[in-house]
């Protein structure tokens, strides 16, 4: 850690900032005091992605000079742009105070690509009780810079973890089998895991999105490292996956005689918008004329620990939504070639300012 906060300073953050967020406190939360109404939260996913950024001429960010200057790191994801957003919008409320209602609470949340950052904040007891709670994403399924939806419906469970393989180390001429061979162990677990039956109840997903193993050629590998992910459509479709997961690693272990261990990495649940709040937030945003399309929810296809914030709120009383703010996306999501249309922050800072009038 103490290298990234190095690299921070050097970047030009301020050091005694820094110092206050060591040990990975990398998260802010901001809040706004405007007097009688109701508690209203806005989160903004600040993490970026483990994948390099194109350095092709034809990629808009590298080409106009503002790409990642960090090797293997990238915003590929457009958190980058929930971070302006969430800026802007954070000035936007602090000119305008006299106009707002209630209180404003405005989460600045790390970790989200590997769901832990807002099991965290939760578990920190520093949120207060929200009336409403909001938070959003550009692009997704919404592919067209002139659609938005109010709503989302869909999440996908996951589970997160790693597996540590521990075989025993040989000379793979003169003694093989004295060998554990934990590489070995460690491929047949992928191929057999992604021979997980789909389940008729719904979608289900797995990945094992790393292996790290092996130190020479002549040297059975004594040890295997997997990162593996599984989701479902429910909570329930989640543990179906991460259970049959688990029997297909316990297997394989006994029968090339290694050892394992699971190591949680981070997980989520299945979740939908609160249809009461998507209401509300098409006709505010319907009446700003500002795009072609508007829905009250929208299917998605991916995990989000927001859905721990929602649930969260929801089980306090509370209503929650997750807006999809339609943009015209570059390559794929998590790709060095991702980019996205620039004109989508200054309408989702537009639709949060409304909404934000409009709930006071």
């Amino acid at each position: 850690m103490q290298y990234y906060e190095r690299k921070a300073v050097e970047y030009g953050a301020d050091p005694e900032m820094i110092a206050m967020m060591q040990g990975g406190f990398t998260g802010a939360i901001g809040i706004l005091e405007c007097g009688e109404g109701p508690c209203t939260a806005f989160r903004f996913d600040i993490d970026c992605v483990i994948v390099n950024e194109s350095n092709e001429e034809s990629h808009v960010p590298y080409a106009e000079g503002f790409c990642s200057t960090n090797s293997g790191l990238a915003h590929s994801c457009g958190h980058d742009g929930h971070i302006a957003i969430g800026l802007v919008f954070a000035k936007l409320l602090a000119q305008s105070k006299e106009r707002l209602k209630g209180k404003i609470v405005l989460i600045f949340q790390p970790a989200e690509e590997g769901v832990r950052g807002a099991r965290a904040i939760i578990n920190s007891g520093i949120l207060p009780k929200i009336d409403f709670i909001i938070g959003g994403h550009i692009g997704l399924s919404m592919k067209s810079s002139d659609s938005f939806s109010a709503g989302c419906y869909g999440f996908l469970a996951t589970d997160k973890f790693d597996v540590k393989i521990y075989g025993n180390a040989a000379h793979a001429g003169n003694s093989p089998e004295k060998g554990k061979n934990a590489m070995l162990a460690a491929a047949n677990m992928i191929m057999s895991l992604y021979a997980i039956p789909r389940h008729s109840d719904g979608t289900t997903r797995i990945n094992v999105g790393k292996m790290a193993s092996g130190s020479f050629r002549n040297v059975i590998p004594e040890y295997a490292e997997l990162q593996i992910e599984v989701r479902g459509e429910t909570d329930e479709l989640n543990k179906y996956m991460y259970d049959s997961a688990v029997s297909i690693i316990d297997g394989i272990a006994k029968t090339y005689g290694v050892r394992y261990e699971i190591i949680p990495a981070g997980a989520s649940i299945s979740a939908e918008s609160s249809k009461e709040l998507e209401s509300k937030v098409k006709a505010i945003v319907e009446s700003l004329g500002i795009y072609d399309h508007v829905v009250s929810r929208a299917q998605i296809h991916v995990s989000e620990d927001f859905t721990l914030m929602m649930r969260h709120v929801m089980d306090n009383g509370g209503l929650a939504t997750y807006l999809m703010w339609g943009s015209d996306i570059k390559n794929a999501f998590h790709n060095g070639n991702f980019d996205f249309d620039e004109g989508t922050m200054v309408k989702a800072v537009k639709t949060l300012y409304a909404i934000i009038i409009g709930l006071g």
